[in-house]
């Protein structure tokens, strides 16, 4: 058993539920021995770097940090889940939280590391915050001396300490702002959305300001997006300056990784382990950030157009030479330059 053999499984498998027994039946092994190899799964950020190097060549990219909410909710006596809101569903669930951390060029993902976060309640001094969590993940990632272009987070990450941070480190950032945020501009202290200069007219979809917060001047851009709910403003917080448009062309650079929670979740068994030690489901949900990774050298060697077509083709390869073949082949796409 290893991390290749137990990712393609969540690939090609067709059950509805792909946790350890729906892995093990996939290879021809028994449930035992595919709960003991999440136990002790090695692989870390730092054997992602071939892969970077493959997936995007010398390609601009950026780092984006966001987190996601796998519900236990009739799990409570599992190892590190808490109560705790679920963003997608804007409702309280019992479950665990991860922090994710990957590279994009706005078309590909590869999720290289992550953290979960754990309730204070149960860490006592020990607690750390996402913003704590994604410190963590930026120096793992700065260790690789990958050429990173930005720094992407949502509004969840907008606090001063953690600006503050990245800005020390000279780290380009694009953060989403509260738009109660206040700030000195033009001598007047005003909220963002109260901004005239911030306003933006019917053939525009993005203005920058420069205005003091937390006692430094930084670029704010007003951003206008399509919502649910029809057209919608945003504010958008960086250190560095590029045209109104870039800011949102940057930002926007995060829908990769959500489409990369939405695709784990309902394709590669992201939420389906039901484990009770964090040691065995952590492993699982390793192996599932793997899978979506070799999705993503899948979908660029035959050119496809989602994660879902690379999917496809994945139980495609598998019909055609049965599993451990497709394992084999699929397996090489590491080394496809």
């Amino acid at each position: 058993m290893n991390i290749q053999k137990y990712s393609v499984a969540l690939v090609t498998s067709l059950g509805s539920s792909k946790n350890s027994s729906a892995v093990a039946r996939e290879i021809g092994v028994d449930q035992s021995t595919a709960s003991r190899f999440l136990q002790i799964v090695g692989f870390d950020e730092t054997e992602f770097k071939p892969m970077i190097a493959r997936l995007f060549g010398n390609k601009s990219l950026n780092f984006v940090v966001d987190d996601s909410v796998i519900s236990r909710r009739y799990a409570k006596d599992t190892e590190g889940t808490s109560s705790m809101v679920d963003q997608s569903t804007k409702t309280f669930t019992n479950g665990c939280k991860i922090v994710v951390g990957g590279l994009t060029d706005g078309k590909f993902f590869l999720p290289i590391c992550f953290e979960q976060w754990i309730a204070q309640f149960i860490l006592g001094d020990a607690y750390r915050k996402t913003t704590d969590i994604a410190k963590s993940l930026i120096s793992k990632l700065l260790d690789l001396t990958i050429n990173v272009k930005c720094f992407v987070m949502d509004g969840l990450y907008f606090s001063e300490e953690f600006i503050q941070w990245l800005h020390n480190k000279n780290l380009k950032f694009v953060i989403k702002a509260k738009t109660t945020t206040s700030v000195l501009y033009k001598g007047e202290k005003i909220q963002l959305k109260n901004c005239k200069d911030l306003r933006l007219n019917s053939n525009q979809s993005a203005k920058t300001i420069v205005a003091e917060w937390a006692g430094k001047m930084w670029y704010f851009t007003a951003v206008r997006r399509s919502g649910k709910r029809g057209p919608k403003i945003i504010y958008l917080i960086s250190n560095f300056k590029t045209k109104s448009k870039m800011y949102a062309k940057i930002y926007n650079s995060r829908w990769t990784i959500e489409k990369c929670f939405r695709t784990t979740k309902q394709s590669l068994g992201l939420t389906d382990s039901f484990s009770q030690y964090a040691r065995t489901y952590l492993g699982h949900i390793k192996c599932v950030f793997f899978a979506f990774a070799l999705m993503q050298l899948l979908m660029k060697k035959f050119r496809l157009n989602s994660t879902e077509d690379a999917i496809r083709k994945a139980q495609a390869l598998k019909n055609m030479y049965g599993f451990h073949e497709s394992v084999l082949q699929i397996s090489l796409l590491e080394n496809y330059a």
